[in-house]
């Protein structure tokens, strides 16, 4: 019995690690309709409108705290409207598949900018898992700069970009863990990311004229109540119930899933470089999320 519970906990996190694989094909369907900053825009408020209605209704709406409010800004330009702009406007150039391992990739960033930023002492597990991770992306790249491919070199730079951002808000966070960011600060988060994308949106493409289209519609229920306010509520939580070894390789699975949906909607090859790419991307987030056993483990044999 205990363990089917344990095995029903995972539930959650498993469907929302499906939206969010999911998301990446959706995206670039949408962009046969809308342009990026507007369908990042549209994913934005959308979630943001949802989820001010649904932690009204459960009574947990409430105004951030003075050491929430940097954080919960931080979540909101960098994880969210700048992450989902840079990964958006670089789905025009790559394939769903490889962008979404791309853009996921954060440990490129987030394990030195940890050492170099928070003073952190990295294990040798966490440097080898840099180095896989480091080795996984460029051969994923290389193609494009081998053949010099410019419109896919900019999507890729695009992509690095996208996760860096989101490696920054992941730095934040650690910076400040004093201070843990709830569901009930999803709306505002969400809110915060509307605005630069609505103004960005209107500056640069004027109005909204694909409200028009029919077809978007659809999408942007999936893009931004399901996929935004929904899966980033159940991640904030599994993240705090689970283990985060857990969480990490968890969200491994989301390029993936995109990875085979995208070969299936959009006839994406699976390539020997993306193939090996994502392994060794695989075994990075693996070997970091495994770097405090294996620490221990170092520790244990070296006495």
């Amino acid at each position: 019995m205990q363990a089917q519970q344990g095995w029903r906990r995972f539930i959650p996190l498993a469907c929302a690690v499906a939206i969010w694989g999911g998301n990446w094909p959706v995206m670039k369907l949408g962009l046969t309709h809308v342009s990026p900053l507007w369908f990042a825009a549209a994913r934005f408020v959308s979630a943001a409108a949802i989820s001010f209605l649904v932690l009204g209704a459960f009574r947990r709406l409430r105004l951030p705290t003075r050491q929430e409010w940097p954080l919960v800004i931080g979540v909101g330009l960098l994880q969210m409207a700048a992450f989902t702009a840079l990964a958006l406007w670089a789905l025009q150039y790559v394939p769903p598949g490889r962008a979404s391992v791309i853009a996921y990739a954060t440990s490129v960033w987030v394990i030195p900018l940890s050492s170099l930023v928070l003073k952190e002492r990295l294990s040798r597990p966490q440097w080898i898992a840099t180095g896989l991770s480091y080795a996984g992306i460029a051969l994923m790249i290389a193609p494009a700069v081998r053949d010099w491919q410019l419109h896919t070199a900019v999507g890729l730079v695009m992509l690095l970009g996208a996760s860096l951002a989101w490696s920054l808000s992941i730095i934040q966070l650690r910076a400040n863990r004093t201070v843990r960011l709830g569901a009930d600060m999803i709306p505002w988060e969400t809110a915060v990311a509307s605005v630069p994308l609505v103004v960005l949106a209107l500056l640069r493409d004027g109005a909204p004229h694909f409200l028009e289209v029919p077809q978007i519609w659809p999408l942007l229920f999936y893009t931004g109540p399901l996929a935004t306010a929904l899966t980033f509520i159940v991640v904030l939580n599994m993240t705090q119930a689970l283990p985060p070894a857990a969480t990490s390789i968890a969200m491994l699975c989301v390029p993936l899933i995109g990875l085979v949906v995208s070969a299936v909607a959009f006839q994406e090859r699976i390539s020997a470089d993306l193939s090996a790419g994502l392994a060794l991307i695989a075994l990075g987030v693996a070997t970091s999320a495994l770097a405090p056993w294996l620490g221990r483990r170092l520790q244990w044999r070296g006495a």
